[in-house]
């Protein structure tokens, strides 16, 4: 399989996110709750396939971003980052052209230490910051009702595990009702869902080979 360079998935897809902030004891966070990759040219509303992360790393808004309640997200331009890169690369190979990426948390946070003590002030105060937490149900099912296929893609974080594992997603490698129609690529000691972008680029044309035998072998659900 060929592995594109980004200068030519750029003119072919387009990144747009729905991000908002939360107010946690006087400080203000940035959320991401989903990220869209979109073909250019697309006006098609149903979405081959939904991809669960960890957590939004540097996807950002493309523009100066007003201070945005949860329920006032839309859908603002943003910035494409190198996993979504590799997610335009797997498009190609199967010929979609709407891919939505949701995170066991929508905290905007790359550093992991940052990450565990931002979600300590949320568990704190008791504020939700998952799509896959109680209370956001009705989203999600609309979500995931509207979508051909649900890949799990991870990684290794200790922290995906244990998010996985407490909103009901996934379990000594295997995924849990209601999701046990997502697919993934699972590491075959560690039992986790392998992530779209390894370090070396021989393994991300690996992922890429192995995720499109994974999903022709696959009726959409």
């Amino acid at each position: 399989m060929e592995f594109i360079p980004f200068k030519v998935l750029k003119n072919v897809f387009k990144v747009t996110a729905k991000f908002y902030h939360a107010d946690v004891d006087g400080e203000r966070f940035l959320m991401r709750r989903e990220a869209r990759i979109s073909r250019i040219s697309s006006t098609q509303n149903k979405i081959d396939a939904v991809v669960v992360m960890i957590n939004p790393g540097s996807c950002q808004p493309a523009e100066v971003l007003e201070h945005t309640l949860p329920g006032k997200m839309a859908m603002l331009p943003a910035t494409a980052d190198p996993t979504q890169h590799q997610l335009m690369r797997l498009m190609e190979a199967m010929g979609w052209s709407e891919l939505a990426i949701v995170n066991l948390s929508d905290i905007c946070e790359g550093n992991i230490t940052q990450f565990k003590a931002i979600e300590k002030k949320f568990i704190s105060a008791g504020i939700p910051h998952s799509i896959f937490q109680d209370g956001n149900e009705g989203e999600r099912n609309k979500l995931l009702a509207n979508a051909d296929h649900l890949i799990f893609a991870w990684g290794s974080s200790p922290n995906a595990k244990r998010l996985a594992k407490e909103y009901g997603l996934f379990e000594n490698g295997c995924p849990l009702p209601p999701y046990q129609e997502a697919t993934g690529l699972i590491h075959p000691v560690k039992l986790y869902p392998l992530h779209p972008k390894p370090a070396l680029i021989l393994n991300q044309l690996e992922w890429l080979n192995d995720m499109t035998s994974l999903l022709g072998d696959r009726v959409t659900v």
